[in-house]
């Protein structure tokens, strides 16, 4: 309650006479120059259609490493943009959103907890449209990984930053974004598809008041990467009684590969830091993790790119239907 009460303090009084932004969007980066710039260009008026630099805010909140973005490449992408630098000694990036999200101003909080994931050029746009629809809107956009396979097993097989860049300059992202669909797959958090709720959202947007009545994101996850810290946050606000889930399907949010907890390392090491991440979640909650299972109302004009992966998710939509219908039937 005080930090909504802060909130409506900074709106109502203005430490000066700009247009107070509708989306507050928080970038995360560590350890991931190339990638977060890519990410930040996305989020730039260059690339983003039909908004206005006053619509909405970036602030990016960088964790110290030994391959930083840094102030000024951040701030290069527009008047819009805020840059905080945090040097401590927190292997999770919890505290770096919690306390990016008590700096933001606008009436929406867009987390994007891995500063490596770009965004289509409608996704701002989008998104706002979507926050009319109402106050407890929990809007998500699509998860992708940029390659033909998961990078976790794409990598097995030799992928790397390299192969990546060859595969961006190939579709001429920055000309036209959506072109990212074409090289593209669901992430295994999305694989669900556009029309049923997924596993966690890297692009997830609520309001000012619904991020205060879930307490924003939980510190207790504190293991490297944030263990199951964007699954949770992205589960309660589902979960929330009065929430509506919204998935902005014509949209996509495409993570970049750069040597991540659960993408960019070895089978054996990814899956210890699995057990641990989903040991210090039961911990946590008192019971295993299981994804949020709520209706999801489907959003946004498609373009043509973006129509490649609705076949794919209305055949998986009535598969699981059949598969519940049929686990009814048996009992």
């Amino acid at each position: 309650m005080r930090r909504y009460l802060s909130h409506i303090k900074r709106r109502l009084f203005p430490q000066n006479s700009a247009p107070v932004p509708k989306l507050s969007i928080i970038v995360v980066v560590y350890k991931m120059a190339e990638q977060a710039d890519n990410t930040l260009y996305s989020l730039s008026r260059k690339y983003q259609r039909d908004i206005k630099k006053e619509d909405y805010e970036v602030i990016v909140v960088e964790n110290a490493s030994s391959e930083e973005l840094g102030e000024q490449r951040a701030l290069s992408h527009g008047k819009n943009f805020r840059y905080f630098y945090r040097n401590d000694d927190s292997v999770s990036p919890v505290p770096a959103i919690n306390y990016a999200a008590a700096q933001a101003v606008g009436e929406h909080i867009c987390v994007m907890i891995d500063g490596a994931r770009m965004v289509t050029p409608g996704m701002i746009k989008q998104t706002l449209s979507a926050t009319r629809l109402s106050d407890f809107a929990v809007i998500s956009v699509p998860g992708y990984h940029l390659g033909n396979k998961v990078q976790q097993e794409a990598m097995e097989e030799g992928y790397d930053a390299d192969m990546e860049a060859e595969l961006l300059a190939s579709v001429d992202w920055k000309k036209n974004g959506y072109n990212l669909f074409e090289i593209a797959c669901f992430s295994s958090t999305s694989k669900r598809g556009y029309f049923l709720s997924g596993g966690e959202s890297n692009c997830i947007t609520v309001s000012r008041r619904l991020w205060d009545e879930l307490d924003g994101y939980d510190a207790g996850f504190t293991s490297v990467g944030g263990g199951l810290s964007n699954l949770d946050f992205y589960k309660r606000a589902c979960e929330y009684p009065q929430a509506e889930l919204i998935n902005i399907a014509a949209e996509g949010s495409f993570h970049q590969f750069h040597g991540g907890v659960t993408t960019g390392q070895a089978t054996e090491k990814r899956l210890a830091a699995l057990d641990i991440h989903f040991a210090e979640y039961e911990s946590l909650r008192g019971q295993a993790f299981r994804p949020p299972k709520v209706p999801a109302l489907v959003f946004g004009s498609f373009s043509a790119q973006s129509l490649i992966f609705a076949p794919y998710s209305v055949d998986t939509y009535w598969e699981i239907k059949r598969y519940n219908h049929e686990k009814l039937e048996s009992e």
